[in-house]
């Protein structure tokens, strides 16, 4: 059975979901002054700080997952012993508690979100040069 189409576009029955606009593009819109790209500048400085020392612990904690992952793949897949099988277990359970710990997921979420918004300013500066030059 095909789904019922309404005038060729949407489905019947289905709820599109909401595009989400992240709130520094309404934040940092167009520059329109030499002032504005001031001010934009000194945001994008002060946050690029914060950026530089959160991707280091992030890229930090990503390295260590890659070589848990690398010692996971290098597990024997039948342990030997009940000690063996218990030491697999305590490996395992310690990679899944670490990759779901809420404050490296908040540095890896706060990370991504500034590089996006830097990627923005910074875009806005660099428009309004080229049209300022």
């Amino acid at each position: 059975m095909e789904p019922e189409i309404l005038k060729g576009h949407i489905p019947a029955g289905h709820i599109p979901k909401p595009v989400v606009i992240a709130d520094y593009v309404a934040k940092y819109p167009s520059i329109h002054t030499e002032e504005e790209r001031d001010q934009y500048r000194a945001v994008f400085n002060d946050q690029y700080a914060e950026y530089l020392e959160l991707h280091a612990e992030v890229q930090a904690m990503a390295r260590r997952f890659q070589e848990m992952d690398e010692m996971i793949h290098n597990l024997p897949s039948r342990p030997s012993s009940q000690l063996e099988r218990e030491r697999i277990d305590t490996i395992l359970t310690e990679y899944q508690r670490k990759k779901a710990d809420p404050t490296y997921l908040e540095k890896r979420d706060r990370c991504e979100y500034l590089k996006n918004k830097l990627s923005h300013i910074k875009h806005k500066i660099q428009e309004y040069n080229k049209g300022s030059a």
